[in-house]
Order: C-alpha cells, then structure tokens, then sequence
C-alpha cells in the first residue's frame, strides 16, 4: 500500500497527518509527506494536477486521488479501520458533525485566531476576537451541552469523528484564546491534543 499527503502541515494538511499518523501507530503503515504550497511556483504546478482547485491536502492513496480534509479522514478511517465507525448510522453521526464543525465553526475559529496573533495580512484586534467567539457562542454551546453527557462524541472512545472537529477547534487552543466557559469542550479538547499522533503530526 502506497499513502501519499500533500499539503504543508501548517494548514488543514494537519488534520489529514494527524489521522495517518494514528494509522501509522495502529497499524504500522507508513506515507509520504509532500510539503506542497499553494503558492505560484512548480509545486503549485503539481499540485493543480492532483487538484484544480489548488488547495490542500490532498491524497494519493494506492493510486486513488482524494480532495478535502474531512472527506480525507473519513475515507482514510474507514479503509484503515483506525478510529472508524461500527454502524452505519455511526458513520452518518460522523459525518454530522464533520459538516457541522465546518460549516457552523470553522470560519469563526480561524477569524479568530487570526485577530489574535495577527497573521494573514490582518492586524490583533481583540475586538474582533470578542466577536468571532460571540459568533461561536451557540455552537459551542451545543458542544458544551453534549459533552458534558458524553465522553466523545460518539460511544465511549476516541473516533475520526473526534479528531475531525478537534482539528477545528484546536485553532483557539493555538491562539490561546479563553475557553474556560466551556470547561466538557476544553477537557474533551485537551484529550485529544494529547494524542501522540498529534506530535508526530506536528514534526512534519
């Protein structure tokens, strides 16, 4: 088996590392990384062979070309059967919650950290910090409120699922931004950023 992870892991490639480091440590399958940037130049030249959009990451796993980090893990979870689901309605729990960090927090997550540490051509503003964690406020809510019944987010162990939204949320953590209001999310999150695989990942 062949594995293959482009994408610079300081961008959402990290996610996808994190998830084939787990594989590796579970079952002892190696993959290349390429440090692709969607920057002009002969990488992104490559890159756009593998995708036209000229975003990361993107895999080659066995020949198969794949797109978009949570479809990444996903797949690579389920082939692997690392940190995947039993059921069919696990799956579809997994997917629930995958869209869902997306679409309801990824933006704010990363506005925020960006008005944080000031990066990617924005100034700090902790004005604007303030607003994006406002924005978070009932999705993290949400979270809150399940966490605090249930250890992860599905069953009694740590899945895929875990990992895709705390590979969002992890974004505060690393601009130490305040999330002591939510104390289940930030025990569940320091759980899971305490996985070996997440050092590993970040030696990339």
């Amino acid at each position: 088996m062949s594995l293959e992870i482009f994408g610079y892991s300081q961008s959402r490639a990290f996610r996808a590392l994190w998830m084939a480091e787990e594989i590796k440590a579970a079952k002892g399958v190696y993959f290349e990384h390429t440090n692709s940037s969607p920057m002009p130049g002969p990488e992104l030249d490559a890159l756009l062979q593998l995708n036209p959009m000229g975003q990361v990451p993107v895999i080659r796993d066995d020949g198969f070309v794949l797109r978009e980090s949570m479809a990444i893990n996903l797949y690579l979870a389920k082939k692997y059967e690392v940190l995947s689901l039993a059921t069919l309605e696990e799956e579809a729990l997994a997917w629930q919650w995958s869209f869902w960090v997306m679409t309801a927090v990824e933006s704010h997550t990363l506005e925020a950290l960006k008005y944080k540490i000031g990066m990617m051509g924005v100034e700090q503003d902790d004005a604007k910090v303030d607003a994006e964690m406002e924005a978070l406020s009932r999705p993290l809510d949400v979270l809150e409120s399940y966490l605090s019944a249930h250890p992860y987010l599905i069953g009694d162990s740590f899945t895929v699922t875990d990992l895709n939204v705390a590979s969002v949320l992890m974004w505060l953590r690393m601009g130490q931004i305040d999330m002591s209001k939510y104390e289940a999310v930030s025990e569940w999150l320091d759980g899971c950023l305490a996985r070996q695989a997440v050092t590993a990942a970040r030696q990339h």
